[in-house]
C-alpha cells in the first residue's frame, strides 16, 4: 500500500512538472508521410502516448484473464479444485453427522484432487479409525505425512490411534521420533510423557523431564517429583541384585543424578534415606537426615531412623531425645523413639514414648503400638482400654449409618 501511494505521488509530481513545462511552450509536432500530414502540439502527442500505454496494459490484462477462463486445461483444473473443495466441506459435515462411510468417500476424493490434501487425508484417517479400518487409516495418514507440514500431526494421530487400540509400544516409538523431530512441540512432549508414565518407564521419563520443564515450566514439577520418587524405589528394589551392597551403590549413583531442587525435598530425602538404611547404609542415612533437619524441620524425616540397623539403638535414642528436647510432644519423634526403644529392648522406655505420643496427639499409630506393647507385657486390661480408645477415634471418622438395636 505504501509503494502504491508513493508511485501515485511521483506520478502527480511528474504530471505537474510536465504541465508547467507545456504551459510555457506547448511545442510543435509535424508528421508527414506521403500525402498524409499531422500538425499538432507536443503536449497532445504525449497525452495520446500515455493513453495508448494505459489501453495496452488494460487490454493485456483482459486478454490474459479471458485466456485463463477459456483455456481447457486450466478450466478443467479449476473445476476439479472447486469440486474437491465442495467434497471436503461435505465430507467434514458427514463426519460430524456420523455418516462415516459417505464421509470417507468424499474426503478421499478431496485428498486426491483438492487444494487441501493434508486436511482431507487427516479427516479421512479419523473417519476410517472410527470404522475400525486400521489399514485404511494408516494409509491415509501416510498420505498426509508425505507433506512435510503434515508429518507431525499425522504422526501424532498415529500415536493416538495406537493408544486407543491398545498398542502403547507403537505409540511410544512414534512419539519418540516426533519428539526428536520437534523438541519444542508441547503436545508431542506431553503425550510422550503420559505414555512413559503409563508404562512406568521412570528412567526414560526422568531423562525427558528437562525438555518438559523447558516447554511447560514449573507446571511439570509434580510429574518430575513423582518420576524420581518411583525411580528411587525401583532402583532400591531392582531384581537381579543378590546383595544389598550392589543395590546400595546403584542407589547412590542414582542420587547424584537427582535434580538439585529435589535433593532438598523432604519427601525425596526421606525416601532415599529410608532405602539407604534398609540396604545397610544407616550411617549415611542418619547423617543425611540430621543435616536436613538442622536446616529445616519436617516430620517425615525422623521415621527414617526406624529402618537403621547398622547404628546402635542407644546412639539413635540419643539423637531422638535431643530432638524431643527441642520439640517436646512431637508425635513423629515420640513414635520413632518408641520403636527404636523396642529394638533396644527397653520396654518401659518404649511404653513411655508411646503413651506420651498417644496423650499429646491421639495418634492412631501411637495407640496401636501402645495396645500391642501392653498385650505383649501381659497387661490385657490396659491393652483393651487402649484399643477402645483407638476404636472411639475411628468411630468419629465413620459415616452415620443405621445400626441394629441391642434389645433385638
Amino acid at each position: 500500500m505504501k509503494k502504491v501511494a508513493l508511485l501515485v505521488i511521483v506520478a502527480l509530481v511528474f504530471a505537474l512538472m510536465l504541465g508547467r513545462w507545456m504551459a510555457v511552450d506547448s511545442g510543435y509536432v509535424l508528421v508527414i508521410r506521403d500525402d498524409f500530414s499531422l500538425d499538432t502540439t507536443l503536449g497532445f502527442v504525449i497525452l495520446m502516448a500515455l493513453l495508448a500505454s494505459v489501453a495496452l496494459v488494460v487490454l493485456t490484462l483482459l486478454g490474459n484473464a479471458a485466456w485463463n477462463a477459456l483455456e481447457p486445461m486450466r478450466a478443467t483444473r479449476r473445476w476439479k479444485k472447486q469440486v474437491a473443495a465442495r467434497r471436503l466441506r461435505s465430507g467434514f459435515l458427514q463426519l460430524v453427522d456420523g455418516e462415516l462411510d459417505k464421509a470417507e468417500r468424499l474426503l478421499v476424493a478431496a485428498g486426491e484432487d483438492g487444494d487441501w490434501p493434508m486436511l482431507a487425508w487427516l479427516l479421512a484417517a479419523e473417519t476410517a479409525q472410527e470404522q475400525d479400518n486400521v489399514e485404511a487409516s494408516q494409509r491415509y495418514l501416510e498420505n498426509a505425512g508425505s507433506d512435510h507440514r503434515g508429518r507431525l500431526v499425522a504422526g501424532l494421530m498415529k500415536a493416538r490411534f495406537a493408544l486407543d487400540d491398545g498398542y502403547p509400544d507403537q505409540a511410544r516409538e512414534e512419539l519418540k521420533v516426533l519428539a526428536d523431530m520437534a523438541p519444542r512441540n508441547k503436545r508431542i512432549l506431553r503425550t510422550y510423557a503420559q505414555v512413559l508414565e503409563s508404562q512406568r518407564d521412570w528412567p526414560a521419563l526422568c531423562d525427558l523431564m528437562p525438555r518438559l520443564k523447558r516447554a511447560f515450566g514449573e507446571g511439570e514439577s509434580r510429574r518430575e517429583r513423582r518420576a524420581w520418587l518411583a525411580l528411587l524405589q525401583e532402583t532400591a528394589r531392582k531384581p537381579g541384585f543378590n546383595d544389598a551392597d550392589s543395590r546400595r551403590e546403584e542407589l547412590r549413583k542414582l542420587w547424584k543424578n537427582v535434580p538439585v531442587q529435589l535433593k532438598n525435598d523432604p519427601a525425596m530425602i526421606a525416601r532415599y534415606a529410608g532405602f539407604l538404611a534398609q540396604l545397610g547404609g544407616g550411617k549415611g542415612a542418619l547423617n543425611l537426615v540430621r543435616e536436613k533437619l538442622d536446616q529445616e524441620w519436617d516430620d517425615r524425616l525422623p521415621p527414617v531412623l526406624e529402618a537403621i540397623d547398622d547404628v546402635s539403638p542407644d546412639d539413635l535414642l540419643q539423637v531422638l531425645e535431643r530432638w524431643l528436647a527441642e520439640r517436646p510432644g512431637n508425635a513423629a519423634v515420640l513414635i520413632t523413639s518408641g520403636r527404636v526403644a523396642l529394638k533396644a529392648r527397653l520396654w518401659g522406655k518404649a511404653q513411655g514414648f508411646f503413651e506420651a505420643a498417644a496423650n499429646s496427639s491421639q495418634s492412631a499409630t501411637a495407640l496401636a503400638e501402645l495396645s500391642r506393647l501392653y498385650q505383649a507385657l501381659g497387661d490385657s486390661s490396659k491393652a483393651m482400654k487402649t484399643f477402645e480408645r483407638r476404636l472411639a477415634q475411628l468411630e468419629g471418622q465413620l459415616p452415620a449409618l443405621p445400626m441394629p438395636d441391642k434389645a433385638l
